[in-house]
């Protein structure tokens, strides 16, 4: 997330702080005027979502997927199309170093999001509610925003050190012309790119706000190897702000504490590595007349190294000799998480554990998680028999970590997962059956044999399979499962105009929770899809438009539906089978 209140001071307080750049215009002048410039943008993907999520009505109707998907899809080529080479980092898994600081946002989070569940309960118009919590609602990181990111340019899927850290050495090894991000600790980082802000893209104009980085250096007298000392004593993801809070209010008055912080750090003897003498003088000084926390210089240290750009430390490098790292070769992440032990991290969105409407979220994806886990871990049972799951399982437990027991299929063998993850044309077709099978017992272990399911297409696949599961925990109405059913099928074909879909003015509570639960379930099943090593024709997007099922369902609850009504998916409705 960066230094708290930076952004605020660079609008604010840095003369010449910020300002507008035509992006395209820039990436042609970097080609054309330039020929020994960089026309590479380095891009903070996890940022975009915050970009393309931009429409808070549209956000709480659960997103147009396909809308949004192509948005950014205009985005990128049109930034191609000027000359740009895009290279696009993800976070592959959180660091162990993160844990705390991930599940205390998630704890808030859950909160936040209860507040707008309870503003949509009171029937306040949908216009309202967006206005009201428009900077608490968010993104859908449902979206395949990666997906889309593949077909413009490079994507880096970090595990081995913060991702943040990773982006900045790419883009400055590689002489990039600009990051993109919102973070912003990307001011901190040394290196000669511009930046450019995430959230402050026109993506008409295609104009966007930068952060001058040499301002902030002259409006605090220092040189970059401070900075990161400077940075670290403002509060960071690594040392907290609440820890430093009181160093700070000692500096001076709480608007000239950056530039009284830099007051500081320009007294201290600051080398490229600094001397044990100036951190204990430093922290000395942070703590002074209160206990210091034992783990105060290992805040310190990981805060000051995840700035070094030039002599990284603080990540966990993938062993050159790791079996599984063919894994991470065909980007098969979560299978790599699974089989190399590492925690698997499990979000709400918008579930509300005050009710049992829709029964206990982990209950629902536990036992999915359990079984793919046993497809994943089958020829390795010697080893580990169980997950480790970062989950919120009620309303009043916090995100803690959770063993799951895996469940190994009995009736069917899975492959080894080198065969179920490889490209090889001839073994993909003969193992599809075999896939599909473990696929429909990850969702239930009722549907191992039932290939009744093969007559749907595979772009649907996975919606009848969540609206199975959904149906056999008696979370979902059969009509609510026809309509999330006839939308997919009407999206995948492109059978309505996103855009010609107006905004319902109130959300239906129910329908508002039902549309989140969906997208979530779905995100999970295709994972599994592809750790079983389906192919993308089987697990699209979520094919899902927020507008038209909150209009529809609207209808629907006020009129019979007929057979006339659902016709076109009469045949694939093989969820109402669904045992209770």
């Amino acid at each position: 997330m960066g230094v708290r209140h930076l952004q605020t001071f660079m609008d604010r307080k840095v003369a010449n702080g910020t300002y507008s750049v035509r992006m395209d215009r820039e990436i042609r002048n970097a080609n054309e005027n330039t020929p020994e410039a960089s026309s590479l943008v380095v891009i903070d993907l996890m940022a975009l979502f915050s970009l393309f999520c931009f429409d808070g009505r549209g956000l709480l109707c659960g997103s147009q997927v396909r809308r949004v998907e192509r948005m950014a899809s205009d985005f990128f080529k049109r930034l191609t199309d000027a000359g740009a080479e895009l290279v696009f980092f993800y976070d592959g898994k959180l660091q162990a170093n993160k844990y705390e600081t991930w599940t205390t946002r998630q704890n808030e989070k859950y909160y936040r999001m209860l507040d707008i569940i309870d503003a949509i309960d009171a029937r306040t118009p949908l216009e309202k509610v967006a206005a009201r919590f428009e900077n608490e609602i968010p993104s859908n990181t449902c979206l395949k925003l990666r997906r889309v990111a593949k077909r413009h340019g490079k994507v880096i899927i970090e595990m081995a050190m913060e991702c943040d850290q990773a982006l900045a050495i790419y883009a400055t090894k590689h002489n990039a012309l600009a990051v993109i991000s919102h973070d912003t600790d990307f001011l901190i980082f040394e290196g000669n790119w511009q930046l450019w802000h995430a959230k402050r893209i026109n993506l008409t104009t295609l104009v966007a706000q930068a952060f001058n980085r040499q301002a902030l250096l002259r409006t605090l007298g220092l040189q970059w190897q401070q900075m990161a000392v400077w940075a670290t004593l403002a509060g960071t993801d690594f040392f907290k702000y609440d820890e430093l809070e009181p160093f700070l209010n000692n500096l001076g008055p709480h608007h000239r504490k950056f530039y009284k912080l830099a007051d500081y750090v320009r007294s201290l003897p600051i080398k490229r590595n600094l001397e044990a003498n100036t951190i204990n003088g430093i922290l000395g000084r942070v703590y002074k007349n209160r206990r210091m926390p034992t783990e105060a210089l290992e805040w310190f240290q990981q805060s000051v190294a995840f700035y070094q750009i030039d002599t990284p430390t603080g990540g966990t490098p993938i062993a050159v000799d790791d079996p599984f790292n063919f894994l991470l070769q065909a980007e098969h992440n979560f299978s790599y998480t699974v089989l190399t032990g590492a925690p698997f991290n499990c979000t709400l969105f918008f579930f509300d554990y005050r009710t049992a409407e829709f029964g206990n979220y982990f209950d629902i994806i536990e036992p999915m998680i359990a079984r793919i886990g046993g497809v994943l871990l089958y020829h390795y049972q010697h080893e580990r028999n169980h997950m480790t799951v970062c989950v919120k399982r009620s309303h009043d437990e916090p995100y803690t970590f959770v063993t799951v027991p895996v469940t190994f299929p009995h009736e069917i063998t899975p492959p080894e997962v080198k065969d179920l993850v490889s490209k090889e044309a001839n073994l993909q077709t003969s193992l599809l059956q075999r896939k599909l099978q473990l696929l429909r017992w990850v969702c239930s272990e009722d549907l191992l044999n039932q290939e009744q399911f093969n007559v749907i297409p595979p772009a649907l696949l996975l919606t009848v399979l969540v609206l199975y599961r959904l149906r056999q925990i008696g979370a979902v109405r059969m009509f609510e499962a026809d309509l999330l059913l006839l939308i997919a099928h009407q999206d995948t074909h492109e059978l309505f105009d996103p855009l010609e879909e107006p905004y319902p003015q109130r959300l239906i509570l129910r329908a508002f929770r039902l549309a989140f639960l969906f997208q979530k379930v779905y995100t999970h099943l295709a994972r599994f899809a592809k750790a079983v090593g389906l192919s993308q024709e089987y697990r699209p997007s979520t094919p899902y438009d927020g507008l038209r099922f909150h209009n529809l369902y609207r209808v629907w609850t006020s009129m019979r539906v007929e057979p006339h009504h659902i016709e076109p998916i009469a045949e694939w409705r093989l969820y109402q089978n669904a045992r209770h």
